[in-house]
């Protein structure tokens, strides 16, 4: 996902993460999830399919191992 500000937000299913990218930048931030650690606790994913932005840039994920939707408050 594209934010407003040019920022890049992926779901990177297989490593049971969300990258932050800046705008402009190569290297992302992991923003939610733990990199290669799947499980069903507030701070972990488990193939984590679709991410989604609100308009104060709450992150949504659909953590589809879990069955569930995160929410993140504004990163």
């Amino acid at each position: 996902i594209l934010d407003s500000l040019g920022n890049i937000y992926v779901a990177d299913t297989s490593n049971h993460r969300i990258q932050f990218f800046s705008a402009g930048q190569r290297n992302g931030t992991t923003i939610a999830g733990v990199t290669a650690v799947q499980g069903n606790t507030d701070n972990l994913l488990n193939n984590p399919r679709s991410i989604a932005l609100d308009n104060q840039l709450n992150l949504y994920v659909a953590d589809a191992s879990n069955n569930r939707v995160q929410m993140f408050s504004r990163l």
